[in-house]
């Protein structure tokens, strides 16, 4: 049991990046709403024309609206917060809210979609596809992330189950925390989950990468540009 009022904080200020499908599509109402005042009208006014708005954002009530960020990149920012997993799995922190999970290495970050990816491919029963991933870029901080980087070996970094990593995210969430500073089980090197829209700014689409996968692997990652 990880008491959180002993864990460390690390200050980031980094250029981060996080891979996602590219079918997910940019929610302009996100990016043309400057104000919490703008986005309820907007969202009123073009809910009554697109029954597909109310999917495209997401579940806006999982985000306090002090927390929430409009104007341009917003939508790659709010949809993370707003639409949390599906799997019943989770993930490694969250279960029941969205996350934006990123690092300051897009190696790494490529490496643990690439796993999550192949996973859900394999689990699908899908034996080869190549499908197309977004890069997003974006900028967090400076803001002050509880670090657990020290723990490796805890049952945080359980490869598989992440009951315990929950029950902490849990814990961090409900104490206010703007996010986790973790080692990347899927390689070498660091993680970021962030916890509250507000650390993240200047998001943009950076790239498009193009994964391969076989028989229950990406077998290789093709830039696009």
């Amino acid at each position: 049991m990880i008491d959180i009022a002993s864990l460390p904080r690390t200050d980031i200020h980094s250029r981060v990046y996080r891979v996602i499908s590219s079918r997910y599509p940019q929610v302009s109402i996100f990016e043309r709403a400057s104000s919490a005042a703008d986005w309820d009208i907007l969202h009123a006014v073009e809910s009554l024309t697109n029954p597909r708005l109310r999917d495209e954002v997401g579940d806006i009530r999982l985000v306090p609206q002090e927390d929430r960020v409009y104007g341009e990149g917003a939508s790659w920012i709010m949809a993370a917060f707003t639409h949390p997993p599906k799997d019943g799995r989770g993930g490694r922190f969250n279960l029941d809210f969205g996350m934006f999970y990123c690092s300051a290495q897009e190696a790494v970050s490529i490496a643990e979609s690439s796993f999550h990816r192949a996973r859900f491919l394999r689990e699908s029963r899908i034996e080869s596809i190549s499908q197309e991933m977004r890069v997003v870029r974006a900028q967090v901080g400076l803001v002050a992330l509880h670090d657990v980087r020290h723990f490796k070996g805890h049952a945080i970094y359980d490869p598989n189950d992440y009951t315990e990593a929950q029950s902490l995210g849990y814990k961090l969430r409900n104490a206010g925390s703007h996010g986790v500073h973790y080692s990347s089980v899927r390689t070498d090197g660091t993680c970021l989950g962030i916890m509250r829209p507000s650390a993240l700014s200047n998001a943009v689409h950076w790239r498009y990468l193009r994964y391969h996968y076989e028989h229950g692997s990406i077998v290789r990652v093709e830039p696009l540009g």
